[in-house]
């Protein structure tokens, strides 16, 4: 016992030439900031606390991410107990979040997408070798407003079943969740989420993809005070689900259902390609006005080809594009008239990933 670990990250976002060549970055221009500093107790055998800020990834990131894609990684100020033995992972995670150092119960709190209060359990379990089973409860608190500062609750609960073998072909992501509390003050939150992910590897070059995610949603006549729309938590990872042009990044109203499928090129050591078809529509029927849209809101074809120049650095390019109905126009425009070009986008990201030293583990004399 009281072996302490830490860790510090520090973490620089900037857009070429925002700033002259003698000015530092400001805030507003770009910044460099801490992305996590934490130390970890560890107690007993299996067992530490950890403190500070930090990183929190579950699965494949949909509710919680460290969020790879975007310029800035997500990371909280929390406290977490967990207890950790072969086949089985504890996590308790509990945050309390304040703008100023004085007044804590009296100063109004209102970061943008973060929460007042935190509190998570995540367990994963394993059932048999190479199938998981992953259970996670988070409880947001948030305040009201600025006159009335008490709180109101959105719950998220459910799990993932993942099946991943390293011998076996075929993989799958199967994710249930179910929301109920509050989404805002004054609107009652009754929501849930499925998604199942399928791989297969028809060959060492060739493999398969197939999947579909349903976030249900309100229907046309529901009462304002209450919502049957997933709430996506905005700490996970929009870049990975629905496609790459993120589209949907914020759910319709009335709901998403998404089918999709591709394949995963390997074609050398070095470059493989992942091309994926994705379909959309609602999944419940929604007006804008008193007109009706159409389920079917488009779909969406995303190429990337990767091409690996070493261990520690890589090349993806991407082109992505959106087939657009009219069932994309009435949620984006409000009208089928309107005259859409071509959506796409292409781009080019080079991963430079430098190990830069490693502190080398010495063996304890007996």
């Amino acid at each position: 016992g009281g072996v302490v670990s830490a860790r510090l990250v520090l973490q620089d976002s900037r857009i070429f030439g925002e700033t002259d060549t003698k000015q530092p970055a400001t805030a507003t221009t770009g910044s460099i900031g801490v992305y996590e500093a934490w130390t970890e107790l560890l107690l007993f055998s299996g067992t530490s606390f950890k403190i500070g800020r930090q990183g929190v990834q579950f699965e494949d990131g949909r509710l919680f991410s460290l969020s790879p894609w975007s310029n800035t990684g997500n990371s909280h100020d929390l406290a977490q107990f967990r207890y950790f033995s072969p086949g089985l992972d504890v996590q308790l995670g509990y945050a309390y979040n304040n703008q100023k150092a004085f007044n804590a119960d009296s100063s109004f709190y209102n970061i943008s997408k973060m929460y007042k209060e935190l509190a998570f359990i995540h367990v994963t379990k394993t059932l048999t070798n190479g199938l998981d089973l992953s259970l996670l409860h988070v409880n947001e608190r948030f305040i009201k407003s600025k006159i009335d500062q008490s709180l109101y609750h959105r719950n998220t609960m459910g799990g993932t079943l993942q099946l991943k073998k390293d011998q076996q072909p075929l993989g799958f992501l199967l994710t249930g969740y179910y929301q109920f509390g509050k989404s805002t003050p004054t609107v009652d939150l009754d929501a849930h989420l499925l998604a199942l992910k399928a791989t297969y590897a028809f060959t060492d070059k060739i493999g398969g993809i197939a999947g579909a995610d349903y976030y249900s949603g309100s229907g046309s006549s529901l009462a304002a005070t209450k919502t049957n729309t997933f709430n996506k938590l905005p700490y996970g990872v929009n870049h990975s689900f629905n496609g790459y042009m993120e589209y949907w990044a914020t759910l319709p109203k009335g709901g998403l259902v998404n089918y999709f499928g591709g394949v995963n090129l390997k074609l050398n050591k070095r470059i493989s390609s992942d091309i994926t078809y994705y379909a959309f529509s609602l999944a419940k029927d929604m007006k804008v006005g008193t007109l009706d849209v159409q389920k079917n809101i488009g779909s969406e074809l995303d190429i990337a080809l990767n091409y690996k120049f070493s261990a520690e650095t890589a090349i993806q390019f991407a082109w992505c594009t959106y087939f657009v109905n009219d069932g994309t126009k009435m949620m984006k425009y409000k009208s089928t008239t309107i005259d859409t070009k071509f959506p796409q986008y292409a781009y080019l990201m080079l991963t430079i990933k430098p190990q830069l030293y490693k502190t080398p583990v010495i063996a304890e004399s007996k």
